[in-house]
């Protein structure tokens, strides 16, 4: 399996995943998209109808900061552009806040959700706190694995509702 990393260089590069992945050769930096597009802004959401697409040509992480990111950097990436239902971030800086993921807490959910626990848990290695995402977020992760675009809406949703409910 592929992964693919465009660098905007707008994050921390001490605290940059995506960065780390690439230095650790388990993804290769490019400027093209491929495969799967992460994109937060995406009307798709991912679901087991794209694993197809991640086992013939990969997945892209679009690396930026949260703190600057808009529509435009990801609408100039072509692809099958999908976004994450709500998940928790686990990473020190935005722990706790939904959406708001790291480019590699991103890859996990993704290979998660798509069936591929074991890479997801190997690429969870890579960082101190990668397993806290996953367990942060593993009662998600289950409800999500192996669901359908719609079926995954639906359970968003209901989290969403349930949440603003409190």
């Amino acid at each position: 399996m592929k992964v693919y990393v465009i660098d905007y260089h707008k994050d921390d590069p001490k605290k940059c995943t995506g960065r780390k992945l690439v230095k650790l050769k388990l993804a290769e930096l490019t400027r093209v998209g491929r495969g799967i597009i992460l994109n937060p802004f995406s009307e798709r959401t991912l679901s087991i109808n794209d694993k197809d697409i991640l086992i013939k040509s990969g997945i892209t992480i679009i690396d930026t900061s949260w703190n600057n990111t808009s529509q435009n950097e990801f609408k100039n990436v072509r692809g099958e552009h999908r976004r994450l239902p709500i998940l928790f971030a686990g990473n020190p800086i935005h722990y706790g806040i939904a959406y708001k993921l790291s480019s590699l807490e991103a890859l996990m959910a993704t290979l998660y959700i798509l069936d591929e626990m074991k890479e997801a848990i190997k690429f969870s290695n890579v960082v101190k706190w990668g397993h806290t995402f996953i367990e942060l977020n593993k009662e998600l992760l289950e409800a999500y694995r192996n669901k359908d675009e719609e079926e995954i809406k639906k359970i968003e949703k209901e989290i969403i509702e349930k949440i603003l409910r409190k």
